[in-house]
């Protein structure tokens, strides 16, 4: 395919408006599309900007069916959350419509189970993984080899996440990935703290291609919770290993579950010159590597996806490099749980750089941070995408950025945690592009 279809006066259906989507509204206004927004949440942002808002909750198909039919909607979509993933795909089915993904493809990243089961067929190394029987004497078994990690198999944002080094910790860790479960079920697998990447794919009618690879540096600043995110850089340090070693390993996986089109992510450990991969999410990421492919490659994902939605192909092919001709980072805004963020400073300033990509909130003004999201991804404030010709521009304006960019409270005190350790970064990006 080498233009993209028309879409104008088609009419596409948002399941889940979070406001990470929002970018949805631009991209079908530019092709002459309406968007239609619907879940149980009312009066949210992306309701007031969508063309049509409605609140029927995503999770009865039925009545979102009905909606599309009555509403004459051509297809529907949604992205970032991954509960809403397999919901789509049945209103898809239901009006005769296309989803990038099947029902079967979508548990990939609704189990993480299931996902690990899947890479181990096709030969996609994954970390070791125990199988824990409920009644299992955990004191009594030799076989575990403490440290290990602890995971509810269908939760996201690192909810329920916990390391455990024995057996007691074991057996309470066991209990809280449980409770953060949606099916009450908990995985147990080897603790790698290593070096983490995310890598993005894109599939374009059976052209599956690696597009981007970042790595993942975590703040160290909160104790007692799991590390959290705080900056992506792209391309990663591990790209030519990557290559060399999985990435064919893992395209074949993904032609073998049938994959034609659409984006997905997975992320990795890296240790040894070994990557391990223990997650996956059948759809775009939470930190909108698709912005920046878009800057990269003139390529932007959601919008493709939006065609693929409302007509079954996914528009003009792109070939993708994940060995980027440019440094980009992500600066995710770590903020303190339960603080207001009363005002976002020096937005202005910001937004005038032309080597700011995108400055995402998470939060607006007069909104507070969630109560008790310590160590989890729900504690962001934002994202800030940032581009740069060569390593010194790469760090001087992330300081520039870190410098800049402030969220107070009514007090006027500082409710995010300070960005990456700059000295820490210099030290591990000793490659050249």
């Amino acid at each position: 395919m080498n233009q993209n279809p028309d879409i104008k006066g088609k009419k596409l259906l948002l399941l889940g408006g979070v406001q990470t989507a929002a970018g949805l509204v631009d991209i079908c206004h530019r092709n002459g599309a309406l968007l239609g927004v619907t879940d149980y949440n009312k009066g949210t942002h992306l309701k007031q900007i969508a063309d049509e808002a409605f609140d029927v909750d995503a999770f009865d198909t039925d009545a979102v069916i009905a909606l599309c039919k009555e509403h004459r909607y051509d297809g529907v979509i949604t992205q970032f959350v991954d509960r809403v993933l397999p919901l789509a795909a049945e209103v898809a089915e239901g009006i005769g419509a296309y989803s990038p993904f099947t029902r079967e493809q979508i548990r990939m990243s609704a189990d993480k189970s299931f996902f690990k089961k899947t890479c181990m067929e096709y030969g996609v190394p994954v970390p070791k993984l125990y199988e824990i029987k409920d009644d299992a004497n955990l004191e009594g078994d030799d076989s575990i080899e403490y440290p290990v990690l602890v995971k509810p198999v269908d939760s996201s944002s690192s909810r329920g996440l916990v390391i455990c080094r024995n057996a007691r910790e074991l057996e309470e860790g066991l209990k809280e990935a449980r409770a953060a479960s949606h099916s009450d079920r908990a995985l147990v697998e080897a603790y790698l703290p290593y070096d983490e990447i995310n890598v993005t794919y894109i599939a374009q009618d059976g052209d599956i291609q690696l597009a981007a690879i970042h790595d993942r540096y975590f703040n160290e600043s909160q104790k007692g919770v799991m590390k959290v995110p705080d900056l992506y850089i792209y391309p990663s340090r591990y790209t030519n290993l990557y290559y060399e070693t999985v990435n064919d390993k893992v395209i074949k996986m993904l032609q073998g579950i049938g994959i034609k089109n659409g984006s997905l992510f997975m992320q990795a450990v890296v240790h040894n010159g070994q990557v391990y991969f223990y997650e996956a999410g059948m759809r775009l990421n939470g930190c909108k590597t698709y912005e920046i492919l878009e800057l990269e490659n003139n390529y932007n994902t959601l919008e493709h996806l939006a065609y693929y939605c409302l007509t079954g192909n996914m528009g003009r092919h792109q070939n993708f490099d994940a060995r980027f001709k440019k440094w980009y980072a992500t600066w995710n805004v770590i903020g303190l749980p339960g603080r207001m963020c009363d005002r976002f400073l020096n937005l202005e300033a910001l937004n005038s750089y032309p080597w700011i990509i995108k400055i995402g909130k998470s939060y607006t003004e007069g909104t507070r941070i969630r109560a008790h999201t310590e160590g989890t991804l729900l504690q962001l404030v934002g994202r800030i995408h940032l581009v740069a010709d060569n390593q010194e521009q790469l760090f001087e304006r992330i300081a520039k950025l870190e410098e800049l960019f402030r969220v107070v409270d009514e007090k006027g005190d500082s409710v995010i945690l300070p960005g990456h350790d700059l000295e820490d970064l210099k030290k591990r990006i000793n490659y050249e592009l």
